[in-house]
């Protein structure tokens, strides 16, 4: 039989762990400066990230003007909700509504549909379908493929012209 110590020392760390497990599948916060100067090692994982996302004809993307990269973090809605952007070369889907969830890569995206994803749709389409909103978001990320061009070595794969990265939205969580 164990003592005392010991098995109040396994308690705790019993009842701590689901905690901590829950923790380590909760979003990553990175800049996107952070994201860019390495984006395999954020390929999949679900992050919390902040910005100036810009939306319109060919364009619906995340930046922040203190990062130097000419790498492209392209955004696209989760769950069933379509971006409306009408773009090159990808699955574009100008409708307001899927079929069926947006999956990449094999992963199914979910979206939370609130108060705060609606003044975001509000702010970056208000002007004829384009608009601008500083925000911070939960999305799943995916890296795309390295690529040499005549320009230079980029990140690419999704977007207009699959000349970007991904981020899936997934939950607004403030915005302006």
């Amino acid at each position: 039989m164990l003592n005392k110590p010991i098995t109040l020392a396994l308690l705790t760390i019993g009842l701590l762990l689901p905690g901590a497990l829950l923790a380590a599948d909760g979003p990553q916060a990175v800049t996107q400066c952070e994201l860019l100067k390495n984006p395999p090692a954020f390929n999949h994982k679900l992050i919390k990230i902040s910005g100036v996302v810009s939306r319109g004809f060919e364009k619906f993307t995340l930046r922040d003007d203190r990062c130097a990269s000419q790498d492209i973090v392209w955004l696209e809605l989760g769950g069933t909700r379509g971006s409306e952007v009408v773009y090159c070369c990808g699955d574009n889907n100008i409708d307001l509504k899927r079929k069926s969830p947006l999956v990449v890569e094999g992963m199914e995206t979910t979206l939370v549909d609130d108060k705060k994803l609606r003044k975001f749709e509000h702010l970056t389409k208000k002007q004829r379908g384009y608009g601008t909103a500083r925000v911070t978001i939960i999305g799943r990320f995916f890296s795309g493929v390295q690529q040499t061009f005549p320009g230079g070595t980029f990140w690419v794969g999704y977007g207009h012209m699959g000349m970007g990265t991904l981020l899936v939205i997934q939950q607004v969580l403030e915005v302006e």
